[in-house]
């Protein structure tokens, strides 16, 4: 790991401590209103507003819903109960039904998880396979066993398949365990990408290993979100999980996330247990220190520009093997769209100037 351009730190949330946040309370209520019927993606207004607790696009008269608003703000966000609320509700707009089941293979979830590979991760067709698929995420080692307590699925390797309106349209992939739920892989139909669809997963998830916790599997409190890159973007939400612990990779003991983060924010690898310590600063007699000295730099960490900051025009003499053929990245038209710019830019931010000249990206399509 110290010698990685980009650490990967296992996290995790204890789910009975878990503190839901404002942000977090508006993506659940969002989509629980667009289930209802009453959230319209394609309405600015709509996306900027009326996301807070109990917030809900006005059906009859605006007292009527300042009502609704302030008696769900006034009694509490529970958790639990807006996060189920809008399973299987018949009454409303859409339909959602949520199966958890042991791991298993369908056309259906294969055909799935082919959309989502090629359009969010830009996989080769031809490299996803059903066999790929199979071996990746339902075949496990995990041997299923049962549990005597009554609402408990047993231990082992599984599915949540979300269905919307009978469409399979997001599968988590999760292994039950004695302590803990760990997640290993969430795919889901980009279409439905502004739902936020796995934030909310997880969401859903914390709140599974509670109801286990209450249903009598008194070790199993944890929630595993696999693992926190905190120079990657695309992790930075599972930060936003509270409280969550990171693991040093050196004791393995568990340390705060928000002790952890400050560190990360100044260093690429750190132990937690035995945290770097910064040099004396310049003085009059010692106006030269070593900036290259792994123990300490200002943001961002070593090895890693920021990304924000690298301009199209850096990206532009990037080398890329597309289609079998070596190009510089701005030679290529095809590529130009702003997903595959911004991948570009964490790369050349981890890699930097020289090496992202020298090195072969290579894309699978």
């Amino acid at each position: 790991m110290k010698k990685s351009c980009c650490p990967q730190y296992t996290i995790r949330l204890d789910a009975n401590k878990f503190n839901v946040s404002k942000s977090q309370r508006k993506l659940i209520n969002r989509f629980n209103r667009y289930i209802e019927g009453t959230y319209d993606p394609s309405n600015n207004k709509d996306n900027k507003d009326g996301d807070d607790e109990g917030d809900e696009k006005s059906k009859g008269n605006s007292q009527q819903n300042k009502s609704k608003k302030d008696t769900r703000a006034s009694s509490g966000f529970d958790l639990v109960k807006i996060i189920n609320e809008a399973e299987d509700r018949q009454d409303w707009k859409h339909h959602l039904r949520i199966v958890f089941e042991k791991s298993s293979f369908s056309r259906e979830k294969y055909e799935l998880y082919y959309k989502y590979q090629i359009n969010i991760h830009n996989d080769d067709p031809s490299e996803v396979t059903e066999g790929g698929f199979r071996r990746f995420l339902v075949n496990s080692p995990l041997q299923f066993e049962s549990v005597n307590n009554p609402n408990t699925p047993g231990y082992g390797s599984f599915h949540q398949c979300y269905y919307l309106d009978n469409k399979l349209i997001a599968v988590a992939v999760l292994d039950v365990l004695p302590k803990c739920i760990s997640s290993v892989y969430f795919l889901y139909d980009p279409d439905y990408n502004f739902l936020q669809i796995g934030k909310y997963s997880a969401l859903r998830e914390i709140v599974m290993a509670q109801e286990l916790y209450n249903a009598g599997l008194q070790d199993l409190h944890w929630y595993y979100m696999g693992y926190y890159i905190h120079t990657c973007q695309k992790m930075k939400y599972k930060g936003q999980y509270k409280p969550s612990d990171l693991l040093d990779p050196e004791t393995y003991e568990w340390y705060s996330f928000d002790k952890c983060s400050a560190l990360l924010d100044k260093h690429n690898y750190v132990s937690f247990a035995n945290p770097p310590n910064p040099p004396n600063p310049p003085t009059e007699n010692n106006k030269e220190y070593d900036s290259d000295d792994d123990d300490y730099v200002d943001e961002p960490p070593p090895g890693m520009l920021d990304p924000e900051k690298v301009s199209d025009k850096d990206i532009e003499t990037i080398k890329v093997n597309y289609k079998g053929i070596i190009k510089q990245f701005g030679d290529i038209p095809e590529l130009k769209n702003d997903g595959i710019k911004n991948r570009m830019k964490e790369y050349y931010a981890a890699v930097g100037k020289e090496l992202a000249e020298r090195m072969v990206y290579k894309f699978y399509y």
